[in-house]
């Protein structure tokens, strides 16, 4: 049963967490919560008197920890983050925060570990907010940037990035994202350099991936990697998303299409460590409760709007 004190509670850490992570001023803070901007200044002198604040937030909005343990019991998950939901922009960032919350109890420690990354703007958004090293740390991309004129899209880096960031040693996928016929595909995935590398992923002690939807606003679209063609096949053959570059249906099985068999990238299935996706967003839903329903991943970082969606379904 939900108390006067869980409330005020719930309406001091949204301040806080509004104030502090998201960035936002005392009076769009009051026009969010529909309350007054001297209320806004109690809340959040009230959340740091009380240790709620300290350099970060020590303490999760009441109602998103209720729906990360209703979401670990449904869905029988090891890891579950759920954030506050603001405007798209806010959230994101919310998200890419929770994500960032997750991988530091990971990354830090001297003992030896192995990364598994994904791609992505909340895992870039997340991998940017970290300010430490991690030794004895070997992080592995997951998925190739690259297409088949070796170009890199824009979120190439986020490996990368995450590696430079904690100084460790950095593995990349060495194909291209999709192969243009199966002899090629063989051929990458047979060569010495690219066994060597899955066998790192498949070691993987955690593993961070995005969830993609699927349309012509995707990042898998407007990057270049499938065509119009391709995207309304995909479509008519009951795909809602890609992980890895796989495309997947609501069940979250794999679409059998020419692409999927062509696509490079680890399957993530193989690894029975956590395998935490970071995705946010009303057009990612579908796609994040079919990568639940095919155990694609074992974790989640969202926000409490996407919690609520996936508790109905």
């Amino acid at each position: 049963m939900i108390t006067e004190e869980d409330i005020r509670l719930d309406q001091k850490v949204r301040a806080a967490w509004m104030y502090y992570i998201a960035g936002q001023n005392q009076s769009e803070i009051a026009t969010q919560l529909g309350t007054s901007r001297p209320v806004v200044q109690r809340l959040i002198a009230a959340a740091k008197e009380e240790g709620i604040v300290s350099i970060g937030l020590n303490h999760p909005v009441a109602s998103c920890l209720n729906f990360a343990q209703m979401l670990k019991e449904k869905y029988h998950l090891v890891e579950c983050n759920i954030v506050p939901a603001f405007s798209s922009d806010i959230t994101l960032d919310s998200v890419a925060f929770g994500c960032y919350q997750l991988m530091s109890r990971y990354l830090r420690g001297d003992h030896e570990k192995i990364i598994g990354i994904g791609s992505g703007m909340t895992l870039k958004k997340a991998g940017q907010r970290i300010d430490f090293d991690s030794p004895n740390t070997r992080c592995i991309a997951l998925i190739s940037a690259m297409n088949a004129e070796g170009q890199c899209n824009y979120y190439d880096d986020v490996p990368l990035l995450l590696a430079s960031k904690i100084r460790a040693n950095y593995y990349q996928w060495p194909a291209p994202r999709y192969a243009q016929t199966t002899l090629e595909h063989q051929m990458w995935c047979s060569n010495r350099l690219f066994t060597s590398v899955l066998n790192v992923a498949r070691q993987a002690d955690v593993i961070f991936v995005g969830i993609g939807a699927l349309s012509q606003q995707s990042p898998i679209f407007k990057d270049g990697f499938i065509t119009l063609e391709q995207l309304d096949t995909l479509t008519r053959q009951g795909a809602i998303g890609e992980i890895l570059g796989r495309f997947i249906d609501a069940s979250g099985e794999v679409v059998e299409s020419d692409i999927n068999d062509l696509i490079t990238s680890y399957d993530i299935r193989h690894s029975p460590c956590p395998r935490i996706a970071a995705a946010c967003g009303e057009d990612k839903r579908p796609a994040i409760l079919a990568a639940l329903r095919g155990q694609w991943i074992n974790g989640l970082v969202t926000d409490e709007h996407t919690a609520r969606w996936l508790l109905t379904r």
